[in-house]
């Protein structure tokens, strides 16, 4: 009976020798197969940089059958079909590689070099933001991106990414042919075929207050050129079982070099919520190294007519942008004065995708909503979200919070949502 045990023992300790030895060797075998790999992939990339970009393709075929989601072989076979101009497949191997890793920060730089090449302007713009919010301290993506924005007829948006190059340090010789560009661009007042033309907004709001709630929204139609944009816009207000329509336009008009305003005019129906007529006027002037000054005047028309002047300050630095604003409000009875700070991130190195937060203190600065315009607020704080889901179809929400100190337990919250579509 006790015999067996030993040959028992015996009998697995063979086993696991023999298992041992079969593990070494299927260990030994993935070690001399990827070598074997690295060795193809190496030889395949070193014909790419001698030129010989044919005979790199056919090698990083099977290199890809075996590996069909590595970064870095969709790549440079990505780049090798470019080099024989097949951008069809060149395109289709670049936004695979960047579906897999989004981070990679040099398929974004290929990938947006090509989309120039082939005419494709706004997703040139498009992945250059995303090599921008990958290298946020390198200027070059910022030129890059202004250069495609400005073949895509959006000049706004490549004087702002040019503003950013600058403020990250790009020399005055780099951004040169870009600002000569844009000047030709300007006074050939060239039409913005390859940009948007048109925007539609939605948007809704709440504000609720001790006193109850009140419930905003708004429809509008916004048409872009070189010229600056203009937009339709219809406002609705309820609150306290009352509710009071107003329609507006508001533009946004270039002026000279480094120069644009904001004008706006506003009319009520029958001026019960809403202000009888309003309007607004801010100038917004280019200091150089990112700095931009504005001054702005508005008028609300209530039955005592408020004005208001302001000045501000803005800095854009590397994806973020810093503004202050003063501003003083005169009434017939009263004055008052408010300070506002602002500071926005640009997440992905465009101004289509922002996260801001704000804080104020003193008087209401806003315009064109009884929604946010009480001017017995003493401080607030607020934040905001901007994104483009699409390149057509984007969202902003908000969320800010009030409280006046000259009334005790007074306070407010605001909520809004919006809806964009580009075309």
């Amino acid at each position: 009976m006790t015999s067996g045990i030993p040959s028992v023992i015996h009998c697995d300790h063979n086993l696991a020798r023999i298992g041992f030895h079969g593990l070494r060797a299927i260990g030994i075998s993935l070690s001399l197969s990827l070598s074997a790999v690295a060795q193809d992939a190496a030889q395949a990339r070193q014909l790419l940089q001698e030129g010989r970009a044919a005979e790199a393709i056919v090698m990083y075929g099977p290199l890809l059958q075996a590996s069909p989601r590595d970064p870095d072989l969709l790549l440079f076979r990505g780049l090798a079909y470019s080099r024989t101009q097949q951008w069809a497949q060149a395109i289709a191997d670049l936004e695979a590689a960047a579906a897999i890793a989004p981070g990679y920060a040099d398929v974004w730089s290929a990938l947006g070099n090509i989309y120039r090449w082939n005419d494709r302007y706004v997703a040139a713009a498009d992945a250059y933001a995303r090599l921008a919010s990958l290298r946020p301290t390198d200027p070059e993506p910022q030129q890059l991106r202004a250069r495609a924005l400005l073949s895509a007829g959006d000049v706004a948006g490549a004087r702002q990414a040019m503003a950013r190059a600058q403020a990250l340090g790009a020399s005055e010789e780099a951004l040169q042919s870009v600002r000569s560009a844009l000047d030709m661009r300007t006074q050939a007042n060239a039409p913005a075929s390859r940009g948007h033309l048109w925007s539609a907004n939605v948007g809704m709001g709440r504000t609720t207050t001790a006193l109850g709630s009140a419930h905003e929204r708004t429809v509008s139609l916004r048409r872009y050129g070189d010229w600056g944009s203009v937009a339709v816009e219809s406002l609705t207000l309820d609150r306290a079982g009352q509710t009071d329509r107003a329609v507006a336009i508001d533009a946004y008009p270039r002026l000279w070099d480094g120069a644009y305003a904001n004008v706006r005019y506003q009319q009520a129906s029958s001026a019960s919520l809403y202000p009888d007529t309003s309007w607004r006027m801010e100038l917004y002037q280019s200091l150089g190294n990112a700095w931009e000054l504005a001054l702005s005047h508005d008028e609300l028309g209530f039955n005592s007519r408020v004005k208001m002047d302001g000045v501000a300050l803005a800095k854009y630095w590397g994806n973020f942008y810093l503004r202050w604003r003063h501003q003083r409000v005169q009434t017939d009875t009263s004055t008052g004065n408010g300070n506002r700070l602002m500071v926005r991130y640009y997440y992905e190195g465009d101004a289509d995708h922002y996260v801001e937060a704000n804080v104020s203190s003193g008087r209401s600065e806003d315009f064109g909503s009884t929604l946010l315009n009480n001017a017995s607020r003493s401080d607030s704080r607020g934040l905001a979200w901007y994104h483009f889901l699409t390149r057509d179809w984007g969202f902003k929400t908000s969320f800010s919070q009030a409280r006046d100190s000259s009334i005790a337990g007074e306070r407010e919250r605001s909520v809004s949502a919006s809806l964009t579509f580009r075309w």
